[in-house]
């Protein structure tokens, strides 16, 4: 597996996350942020940002995105809720749109992982694979892509084949794990074995479902699957760079 997918430029831009958060008639209303992407890099930004229109989609947040505008920097951008990266039809982690954790009934990984990019691995590693045909019936999830998930979930931790080492050591800075235990991990080799190693990465990970999600999405960016990652903090009413940004110049060459 090469180092680094080439990136369209659209999937380079920083992306910026926000909470979501129910209004009066119960519809989900997103966080205004005070800053765009562009204003981050001034320390006096001459942002003014106002929600441009709603975006429907058909896969990945079951509600419609916002679609923000700054004018003075004649930027337009998405608003998306916790956990979600750009283009992408599944979350990181299970994650309600404001951060908060969703509770449900389910056990160990797959309380917080079945669903989300991580489905193929938390199914993987308990030797359930993906239909390879359609003899019986039209399955809801095909053995080629369960292949494909595996691959972009191993990467995305930081236990694929053929990632440079300073690529797996600044995944395994960002989430807190072994990186020699990272390394063991990329010789593995089949869906159950490679769907284990994701696991065993996901299982070491602490902190709040905000937090968890926040380390994945920056993990994403080191790889180069998607641009670096913006938080919009309510409380503080700032847009935040994680204090990991500074590794994607070592991580990806």
């Amino acid at each position: 597996m090469p180092e680094c997918y080439p990136l369209e430029p659209r999937l380079r831009r920083p992306f910026l996350v926000t909470p979501y958060t129910p209004d009066r008639d119960g519809h989900l209303s997103s966080a205004m942020p005070s800053r765009c992407p562009h204003g981050l890099k001034s320390a006096k930004p001459l942002c003014s940002i106002k929600i441009d229109h709603f975006r429907d989609r058909k896969t990945g947040p079951e509600h419609p995105l916002a679609v923000a505008r700054c004018r003075p920097h004649g930027l337009g951008f998405t608003l998306y809720p916790a956990g979600f990266a750009p283009y992408r039809r599944q979350a990181v982690i299970k994650i309600a749109p404001d951060g908060s954790a969703i509770s449900t009934e389910e056990t160990e990984l797959r309380e917080d992982f079945a669903g989300t990019i991580f489905a193929a691995a938390v199914d993987g590693a308990e030797g359930l694979s993906w239909a390879r045909d359609t003899h019986d019936a039209i399955p809801d999830r095909f053995w080629g892509t369960q292949e494909r998930h595996l691959k972009f979930a191993s990467r995305l931790v930081g236990v694929a084949r053929g990632l440079a080492d300073r690529v797996r050591e600044s995944i395994a800075t960002v989430l807190s794990v072994s990186g020699l235990r990272q390394r063991e991990h990329s010789t593995a080799i089949g869906y159950r074995a490679i769907g284990k190693a994701v696991c065993d990465t996901l299982r070491q990970l602490r902190g709040s479902h905000a937090s968890r999600a926040s380390a994945l999405l920056m993990c994403g960016y080191l790889n180069g699957l998607w641009g670096e990652p913006l938080h919009w903090d309510v409380t503080r009413d700032d847009l935040l760079r994680l204090p990991f940004c500074g590794l994607r110049t070592a991580a990806v060459p």
